[in-house]
């Protein structure tokens, strides 16, 4: 396994053969938390990380997208996003779903960093994964929050699957049968058994 780290907003390797599932970072593996509570390893999904250890397991492609937030000073130590994605890349390795790419959506330069995609939309980021996996965008499904479609039916043929998300107080029972969905849903646009 080969990891090329493009910089502190991008990991890419190469571990799935089978299609490409680009998912939502937040809200999905890590739990929803007020604005001000700091993320803790308690916030990650394990029934949600089951799953991704059988996406491994068919040999599916997935990873995660994130969008740049800037946290509030002041209140100690936070943090940072590059950080924060080291350690859940590092957990899901551990845990057997090692994931093909951790990119943020939009983020702008620091000091030293030069923008690597100028007013980048999601949309090119992405058309960008399928471009470095050499995947069909009819092989490509995007898995995020919400209750909108953000693309229509006009948008290059990936498949926009709309996670119902799990509430911290959501019942067992629920949140088993959101996953099973999801799952059923991912198999079938990447045409798996």
């Amino acid at each position: 396994m080969e990891t090329v780290v493009l910089d502190d907003h991008c990991i890419q390797r190469r571990e799935g053969s089978v299609g490409l599932v680009i998912f939502e970072r937040d809200d999905i593996l890590l739990r929803h938390r007020p604005q001000l509570a700091d993320q803790t390893l308690r916030d990650i999904d394990t029934e949600f990380l089951a799953m991704l250890q059988d996406m491994r397991e068919l040999g599916v492609r997935f990873g995660f997208v994130w969008h740049h937030t800037t946290s509030r000073s002041g209140r100690g130590a936070r943090i940072d996003s590059a950080t924060l994605t080291r350690l859940l890349d590092d957990l899901l390795k551990v845990s057997g779903a090692v994931p093909d790419f951790w990119i943020e959506a939009i983020h702008s330069p620091g000091p030293v960093q030069l923008r690597r995609w100028p007013e980048t939309s999601d949309l090119d980021v992405i058309l960008k994964l399928t471009e470095w996996y050499d995947v069909d965008p009819t092989m490509t499904v995007l898995v995020r929050k919400g209750e909108f479609h953000h693309y229509s039916s006009t948008t290059p043929a990936f498949t926009e699957i709309l996670y119902p998300g799990l509430s911290a107080g959501g019942r067992d029972s629920d949140r088993r049968a959101a996953l099973v969905w999801l799952k059923t849903k991912i198999k079938h646009a990447l045409k798996l058994p």
